[in-house]
């Protein structure tokens, strides 16, 4: 398998780059879903008639959801695209650079929205989405 240190020249090694490509952006969806959990658990509820932390619980989660997009295309792009020495390499490890920097948001963006909805009401992940 390519190293990101390994220049990229044949077929083999680019399809190599792009399954790599794919699996480190569900681990960074994966690492994102993590985070945002654990940022939104340290926002308090606030007493009192209105409480606004269900809105900044959603605001974070569409913060990290951005994060994550441009995190993968970060990352993809300095471990592999920049290897890259052929032209017609370049443009065809572009698409699955984009296809799974979107697969890596549907990932962060599906499961947690699956997690928040399945928590018990009223508890701080619930909130995030009924309010």
């Amino acid at each position: 398998m390519a190293t990101f240190s390994d220049a990229i020249t044949t077929a083999a090694q680019l399809h190599q780059a792009e399954t790599a490509t794919y699996l480190t952006d569900a681990v960074i969806g994966i690492a994102f879903i993590v985070l945002f959990l654990i940022v939104a658990n340290l926002i308090p509820k606030e007493s009192g008639s209105y409480d606004s932390s269900p809105a900044k619980r959603r605001k974070c989660f569409y913060f990290f959801g951005i994060l994550s997009l441009f995190v993968s295309l970060g990352v993809n792009y300095y471990m592999w695209m920049r290897h890259i020495t052929k032209v017609q390499f370049v443009n065809e490890y572009t698409i699955h650079m984009i296809v799974s920097a979107f697969m890596c948001l549907v990932i962060f963006g599906v499961v947690s929205y699956l997690i928040c909805r399945t928590r018990n009401p009223h508890t701080k992940l619930w909130d995030v989405f009924n309010k």
